[in-house]
């Protein structure tokens, strides 16, 4: 048993859940928004995400438990990005490696509202 109360055995399997690459093609800071603010950003992200030809991958940060801070954005917005994948507006989604912070990685399909290239409107 580690130091956390995990086996060696839940250990492993903690961290291939866990994000650790690191790279992203975008950064949306939520620290210090409550969870409506915060709501609200990442529909806003979604929705603009509709219009793009390509995926993209995000890092969504949040702000970190403290011994005093209560519930954090952590459940509460993991929920509503939950419920986002479930309807395919994100592609897939892990929890930071908490030595990298807190928050998600996301990863968002290209858009749908984008046109195919086949679909050319001038002809």
């Amino acid at each position: 048993m580690s130091d956390d109360g995990l086996s060696a055995f839940g250990e492993r399997r903690l961290k291939r859940l866990l994000d650790r690459q690191g790279a992203a093609d975008y950064e949306l800071d939520l620290t210090g928004l409550d969870l409506a603010h915060a709501v609200a950003s990442v529909d806003r992200m979604v929705e603009r995400q509709r219009f793009r030809d390509v995926g993209r991958s995000v890092l969504v940060r949040i702000d970190p438990a403290t011994p005093d801070s209560g519930e954090t954005l952590f459940g509460r917005l993991g929920r509503h990005l939950l419920d986002l994948k479930r309807r395919g507006l994100i592609a897939s989604m892990a929890p930071l490696d908490p030595a990298r912070g807190a928050g998600f990685t996301l990863a968002l399909p290209a858009g749908r509202e984008s046109p195919a290239p086949d679909d050319d409107p001038s002809i």
